[in-house]
């Protein structure tokens, strides 16, 4: 993130009892957050072996290159 021309980075993540974390950042800020603010940001994923399912698998390594 930039304000003002200044990169914002993550410093540190600390556990906050029972389910939340506590984020610093760079510019000093500390911001809390809840696993309940957390879930839905999650990226949605699909299983590995749907993934695998839907694509052919990768070349051997054993096969001359072409």
């Amino acid at each position: 993130m930039n304000i003002n021309g200044t990169a914002i980075y993550i410093l540190k993540v600390q556990i906050d009892y029972p389910d939340g974390i506590l984020v610093t950042f760079s510019d000093g800020t500390i911001a809390g957050f809840s696993s309940g603010e957390l879930l839905p940001m999650r990226p949605v994923r699909e299983s590995a072996e749907h993934y695998r399912s839907q694509t052919s698998p990768p070349p051997s390594r054993s096969s001359p290159a072409c």
